[in-house]
């Protein structure tokens, strides 16, 4: 009888600790999911858009920023497609990206990045790696759009 006791001990001591363990994983989870940068409808989103010299293409410079004063976030991405399709048709689809990080300026103050067209066929993408930051972050980079056509050329400045 007291062998079977201690096991009914033990069995619930397991339980317990497996249930914390469940709990504490749900609740991580479900922060990392609230304080996600994912886009918000309630973002201040702004689209700045170059054309090609020729017409046939777009490159769309969107800045996405939003998340409130204790977990705000702020992201840059520009996209190249086709001119016949619209900014709206083409912001879900990650293949026409070709830039994409957090946001970040010059040491002049300008925005970063600077978008302009070299050539009906060349974009030309120059952006700011913060000297002052402590740590590194994620830039995102394609040297050609969706199409192939165009080619995205980079320069990084300090």
């Amino acid at each position: 009888m007291k062998v079977r006791l201690g096991i009914l001990r033990v069995v619930r001591w397991l339980r317990f600790i497996l249930v914390v363990v469940g709990a504490l994983t749900l609740l991580k989870y479900g922060a990392i999911k609230l304080l996600s940068f994912s886009p918000d409808s309630d973002d201040d989103v702004v689209t700045t858009v170059y054309l090609s010299p020729d017409g046939k293409y777009t490159a769309a410079h969107v800045t996405r920023a939003g998340g409130g004063a204790i977990a705000s976030s702020c992201s840059d991405t520009v996209f190249v497609f086709n001119s016949l399709q619209t900014i709206d048709e083409v912001i879900a689809h990650p293949e026409y990206q070709v830039y994409s990080a957090e946001c970040d300026v010059f040491f002049d103050h300008e925005v970063s990045p600077k978008v302009r067209w070299d050539s009906y066929s060349d974009l030309q993408i120059d952006f700011a790696i913060g000297a002052t930051r402590i740590v590194s972050r994620d830039v995102k980079l394609r040297a050609s759009d969706a199409s192939g056509k165009i080619q995205v050329r980079f320069s990084a400045y300090r």
